[in-house]
């Protein structure tokens, strides 16, 4: 997972930028910035990389993805993808209290738990990102926005559909 978690970082160090323009359109512009910072401690954390990823990472967004970095952990200590991103969708919902609709990361991530091999997660996680562009926010800041940001894509469904991408490659390797 260590390695997971390496690889995490130095592909969202790229996608700083781009992740806080997303942000930025319908939020406070600094997504990318605190899931980096997250994944770093994440991957230098001894044990429990998703208690590291929340503390370190904070607010609404610590707790929420450090439910997906602990889901991607058991995954890759052989639990069932599939079962372990729907707990994690169900925590972030209840967490978060969004559903699917809302243009949340939940976009991405339910329908990335209905698959049981990883890339068809990860491809499922791409078009329920993809699909939050037409949609309205319900939650979070962006729903303060004018247009509640229609035609803007959520920046944390983004950030599921990379890591679940990233996760597929690295278990295909």
């Amino acid at each position: 997972m260590k390695d997971f978690l390496t690889l995490c970082v130095t592909r969202f160090e790229a996608l700083e930028a781009e992740l806080n323009a997303l942000d930025a359109a319908t939020g406070d512009g600094d997504h990318g910035t605190t899931i980096l910072k997250g994944l770093r401690a994440a991957a230098t954390a001894e044990d429990a990389p998703e208690k590291a990823f929340r503390k370190t990472a904070g607010g609404a967004s610590g707790s929420l993805f450090a439910q997906l970095i602990g889901a991607l952990g058991q995954a890759s200590r052989g639990s069932a993808l599939d079962k372990a991103l729907m707990e994690a969708a169900a925590k972030i919902a209840q967490l978060g209290q969004a559903k699917a609709g809302d243009k949340t990361m939940l976009d991405a991530l339910i329908p990335a738990a209905a698959e049981t091999t990883a890339q068809a997660a990860a491809t499922a996680a791409a078009q329920g990102r993809d699909a939050t562009r037409d949609m309205a926010a319900k939650r979070g800041r962006a729903r303060y926005v004018e247009g509640a940001g229609v035609g803007h894509v959520d920046a944390g469904a983004t950030s599921v559909a990379e890591l679940l991408a990233l996760y597929a490659d690295w278990r295909d390797r």
